[in-house]
């Protein structure tokens, strides 16, 4: 109702501002269309914020029913001990998780791949970088690639190397 008012008393004053300056009538239409291009893109504007308040809506009801379901729906365990048993091993996939993303030597077929008189470079491309890198005594080695880390969370760290002479693999030993 306000509305209609609203828009009855800018026409008559729109229409009462043309009569007293004598301007024709075209240029009041040209107003009037404006004037209701305007309300059109007021109402279309009005549409979009009642949705948008119905999204705010639900979003907020389902943003309420997760909160009440983690509640009470808890993942970490209540008693003392029945906790530190997860979180052992919640950390133990942490760090597996974390060695798994060193490089290829964490896969078992990468290992099948792996053979005798591979460069220095190749053994590298083919498991990754490894952790360590030592020298040996052994007069039949020069170098140890070493490899090592918990790759099936079990609190147990799985080892590997690769031995090599005079820059080319000569043995390895695989995690697996």
């Amino acid at each position: 109702m306000k509305r209609v008012y609203m828009k009855f008393t800018i026409i008559l004053q729109f229409l009462f501002a043309a009569i007293l300056s004598g301007q024709p009538i075209d240029s009041n239409e040209e107003l009037v269309r404006r004037i209701k291009d305007l309300e059109q893109r007021m109402s279309n504007l009005e549409k979009v914020n009642d949705q948008t308040q119905i999204n705010m809506t639900q979003l907020e009801k389902k943003a309420d029913e997760a909160k009440t379901a983690s509640q009470s729906n808890l993942i970490v365990p209540q008693s003392e001990e029945a906790k530190k048993s997860f979180m052992s091993k919640l950390r133990n996939e942490l760090k597996s998780d974390e060695v798994k993303s060193q490089g290829a030597w964490t896969k078992k077929e990468t290992w099948s791949k792996m053979r005798r008189n591979l460069t220095e470079f190749k053994v590298r491309k083919l498991l990754g970088n490894p952790i360590k890198i030592k020298g040996s005594l052994s007069p039949r080695i020069d170098r140890v690639y070493h490899y090592h880390g918990d790759l099936d969370a079990d609190g147990i760290e799985e080892t590997a190397f690769v031995n090599f002479f005079k820059g080319k693999s000569v043995s390895f030993e695989s995690p697996f």
